[in-house]
């Protein structure tokens, strides 16, 4: 990239980390958010550290949110279902760390350039923005995976690790698995692809080095090993790290889901990948090493879990996408280095211009998708992108405007409602409501109903289903979830 070049690819990279925040930093918070600061993070650290019920407690990214709790004085779910973007800066701030860890780790495979595009490449996708503000793990993941991935590339471009880039590493390693147990596969990845390149392309070159990083690999896994020994018992009792029958067809469908979330609808990049990964195999050791590793990280996590026979849900593998962004940066900063100058500008510049205009349709495409997904049966769909969660979900704007409209003493029957989601928001506003098995009493009495619904338009089609005839309407015509319908006997039925 020319310096011009580079301003505007600085430019585009923080108009669409704004776009992020404008969509996703005051999202409402949803059931496995609630859950994660109901039972954990507000129960204070030593319930977090020794309490491991459920995968949902992502110890250390929890520890974390403890410490900002208290530091910002919020104690109470209430405030948080009102202000989200509290707990949410937490995230935000390892998103940040991890956008410029994916920097640094794209100028050991090609300077300046191949950093910025590693950043705009991240960013492009919808994926990594619609998880770097969720109040979970993920983000935390990230940062840690792009840390790791930057110190490898270091190494394999054959320069040495100082002291304090030592002890990063091993600590990297440490948040990584103390995060969440299932990075295990990104780790047992990583340092089997430095043993698999070390092996192929160096051989007996630099093995001072590979030993140094291999301990330290295992170093920092050795402590995450310590940390989780008050809840091994419980993680070891676990049905969710059980183990499956190997290479069902559901392992290949999930590799393949992952990868085209991965590239968010931007599939002109796969033949500059393709392209590029010849390209720089051509170039010798350093780039076929670095190239190796990448590919190998991932690749071998799928391989990992095809083989246990688990069947993680896909968002586990987010830990991945730094790594797939590097891979591709890498490969369009070699197939554009081979251009001539001039060329070199026109390609860049309509790489910008691709970026912003993917970046752009991907967020269309998954509104329009989870729009007409609010009259299906079901709002879990499969992937990493299309999350029910995101866009149209505003529980406090459509709780709000009933209580205007229809007074505070009215009772909403919850139909379709998580445990952690809707009743948690209702009681918060001390709204009454009832259960769906509840709704027979009022279908005899023949009175006017309020429902509460994440599946409005499915519920609307049973009512039109019933003996009795009855005239159900949204409250308002906004789509979004949850949505509340009013319905009203027809007279002279």
């Amino acid at each position: 990239m020319t310096p011009n070049l580079q301003r505007i690819s600085t430019a585009l990279c923080v108009l669409l980390a704004a776009s992020a925040a404008y969509f996703h930093a005051s999202e409402a918070l949803w059931n496995d958010e609630i859950y994660t600061l109901e039972k954990f993070v507000f129960k204070g650290i030593g319930t977090v550290l020794t309490d491991y019920h459920v995968p949902n407690n992502h110890i250390l990214s929890n520890v974390f949110y403890c410490f900002w709790t208290t530091i910002t004085a919020v104690d109470s779910i209430g405030e948080l279902l009102e202000h989200p973007w509290l707990i949410r800066l937490m995230p935000l701030a390892f998103s940040m760390i991890t956008l410029w860890l994916v920097y640094r780790a794209g100028i050991q495979i090609g300077g300046h350039s191949a950093g910025w595009l590693s950043v705009l490449v991240l960013l492009s996708g919808v994926t990594f923005q619609a998880y770097a503000f969720q109040v979970r793990g993920y983000a935390l993941s990230m940062t840690a995976s792009a840390a790791i991935s930057a110190l490898i590339l270091q190494w394999a471009a054959g320069k040495p690790l100082a002291r304090l880039q030592q002890l990063g590493l091993a600590l990297s390693v440490l948040v990584l698995l103390y995060t969440l147990p299932s990075n295990l596969y990104f780790w047992a990845a990583a340092i089997g692809s430095c043993v698999i390149t070390q092996a192929v392309f160096s051989r007996t070159e630099g093995i001072k080095a590979f030993l140094l990083l291999f301990g330290l690999l295992v170093a920092g896994a050795a402590l995450a090993v310590v940390a989780y020994l008050p809840v091994m018992d419980q993680m070891q009792n676990s049905e969710y790290f059980a183990a499956g029958k190997s290479f069902q067809g559901e392992h290949f469908q999930k590799f393949g889901l992952v990868f085209s979330h991965f590239f968010s609808g931007r599939w002109l990049l796969l033949p500059v990948l393709i392209a590029g990964t010849y390209l720089g195999w051509r170039q010798g050791n350093v780039l076929r090493k670095q190239f190796g590793w990448l590919y190998l990280v991932l690749l071998l996590p799928f391989l990992f879990s095809a083989l246990r026979g688990d069947m993680p849900p896909e968002r586990i593998y987010l830990v991945l996408l730094p790594v797939f962004s590097l891979l591709v940066a890498a490969s369009i900063h070699v197939s554009f280095s081979q251009l001539q100058a001039s060329y070199k500008t026109l390609a860049y510049s309509l790489l910008l211009l691709y970026s912003a205009f993917s970046y752009g349709l991907g967020v269309y495409q998954v509104r329009k998708y989870l729009r007409e997904g609010m009259d299906q049966e079901n709002h879990y769909y499969p992937g990493l992108n299309h999350n029910y969660y995101q866009h149209y979900f505003n529980p406090n704007a459509e709780y709000d405007l009933f209580r205007k409209k229809f007074g505070t003493n009215q009772q909403l029957i919850l139909e379709s409602s998580e445990q952690h989601d809707m009743p948690v928001y209702l009681q918060h506003k001390k709204q009454a409501f009832v259960p769906l098995d509840s709704i027979g009493s009022y279908l005899q009495k023949r009175q006017k109903i309020y429902v509460s619904s994440n599946y409005a338009k499915a519920f609307m089609r049973e009512m039109s289903k019933m003996k009795t005839s009855w005239n159900c309407r949204y409250m308002q015509n906004e789509p979004r979830l949850p949505r509340i319908i009013v319905c009203e006997p027809v007279a002279g039925q």
